[in-house]
């Protein structure tokens, strides 16, 4: 009769594998870990990268990636890979649009659909990748232009009308050695693959696939501010039937 020894805890995570991790029923995906997330996906994946879709009106910011990295020149939402030490995707994308933009992310307002894929690097050192991406609402403050109207009768001010002429933009503040230049675009510059600034002209996207994941975030956010417009005529008009 054969005993057996007492298995090591190596030995026994061998023989006795713990269970993969899988998202809890009815969680969002977003505030899953990334090995969660990774498990809710199709199979084949082994790492998520994340890009963040922040809008300024119905402008989008992209980023350009230095001269130094790879791809370099190209246009891209800001984002990059989920690491295992966040707590959650939505944590993913919080933390890379902090440190690319300096802009802090309030909260994630849509999934933009499909994910893309991509693969990087060769044979062994190959890592198969989805790609998640989603309109974000970010936490920074816009400055208001205004415009002062004032009648005049002699020395003395009769009236005075101050009117908002345009809301600036909130400041980016780039990691050069990743981005070299930003920009808020119109979807028709996307289309046309040209931006309005001085001494740009054509852009130069890293794949279809991201030009595609661009457009729809501009579809996206067409119906997000439709809600929001429609959510704010609700609260007028309940208001006015309040007694």
């Amino acid at each position: 009769m054969f005993r057996l020894k007492s298995l090591d805890a190596t030995t026994s995570a061998i023989i006795n594998p713990p269970p993969k991790p899988h998202p809890q029923p009815g969680m969002p995906l977003v505030d899953c870990s990334l090995a969660e997330f990774i498990a809710g996906q199709p199979q084949g994946f082994t790492h998520v990268a994340v890009a963040a879709a922040v809008f300024h009106e119905d402008r989008l910011l992209l980023v350009q990636r230095a001269e130094t990295d790879s791809y370099p020149g190209h246009w891209e939402l800001p984002g990059g890979s989920a690491d295992p030490t966040d707590k959650s995707i939505s944590e993913s994308v919080g933390r890379e649009l902090f440190e690319e933009t300096g802009l802090r992310m309030k909260r994630i307002l849509a999934e933009i659909l499909p994910p893309t894929t991509f693969s990087t690097g060769w044979g062994k050192r190959q890592k198969t990748w989805l790609k998640a991406s989603f309109v974000v609402e970010v936490t920074a403050e816009s400055k208001a232009r205004v415009e002062h109207e004032v009648e005049m009768q002699g020395s003395q001010e009769l009236t005075r009308k101050d009117s908002v002429i345009a809301v600036d933009p909130p400041a980016i503040k780039l990691h050069d050695k990743e981005h070299q230049k930003y920009v808020w675009i119109s979807a028709e510059e996307v289309i046309k693959n040209r931006v309005s600034m001085p001494g740009e002209n054509a852009m130069e996207f890293i794949s279809a696939d991201s030009v595609s994941t661009i457009l729809e975030a501009f579809r996206l956010n067409k119906h997000i501010q439709k809600a929001e417009i429609g959510e704010a005529l609700q609260v007028t008009e309940t208001e006015k039937r309040k007694p």
